[in-house]
């Protein structure tokens, strides 16, 4: 169970347009049948589209905008993101041996209680911890006697509760470790 986010940008650009286009048609058609001039008639509009040729500089232009936004709004669409629910490993198998309840864990809310878990480590004044696929990086910022040590501590007690959530592929731990310029 890997949970993405959903691609909201693109349908909503596209639903806006479509959105534009039809209040543009409506109110079109609704002065018409009240008898008014509708603000934009079809003798306008072919009036203006007549003019142009299929291979007139400014169609071809406006085409290959036009396809440009649409491949990217396309590849925006179906390239995955980056998952928000990463998945656990099963705990527990069910008795006639088939795999248990999927189960996951928010990725905002692992790199939170893995922050928690560096911030607790004697020396460290603060951490960040960001969870890529398979690599959780924590940068901390250490104010401690001996600041060579504390990296390696962080490392220990990061891996140890990474053991403890059990993803179920299990990241690398990667800890950079900088001074803390108040001391």
């Amino acid at each position: 169970m890997i949970r993405r986010p959903r691609r909201s940008l693109p349908a909503t650009i596209v639903a806006l347009v479509m959105l534009a286009v039809c209040v543009l048609v409506v109110v079109a058609v609704v002065q018409s049948l009240l008898g008014r001039t509708p603000f934009i008639t079809l003798s306008a509009l072919l009036g203006v589209t007549s003019s142009q040729s299929w291979s007139s500089a400014g169609t071809v232009a406006v085409a290959i905008v036009l396809a440009v936004l649409g491949l990217i709004l396309l590849v925006i669409a179906l390239r995955p993101g980056t998952p928000t629910v990463l998945p656990l490993r099963a705990l527990v198998d069910d008795d006639d041996g088939s795999r248990g309840a999927d189960a996951g864990v928010r990725r905002n809310t692992l790199t939170k209680d893995l922050a928690t878990t560096a911030g607790a480590v004697p020396g460290v004044t603060s951490a960040d911890v960001s969870a890529r696929l398979g690599r959780i990086t924590a940068t901390v910022t250490v104010a401690a006697a001996d600041p060579a040590a504390v990296p390696a501590e962080v490392q220990t007690r990061l891996e140890t509760r990474i053991v403890e959530i059990g993803p179920a592929a299990r990241p690398r731990v990667r800890v950079r470790a900088r001074a803390d310029k108040n001391t």
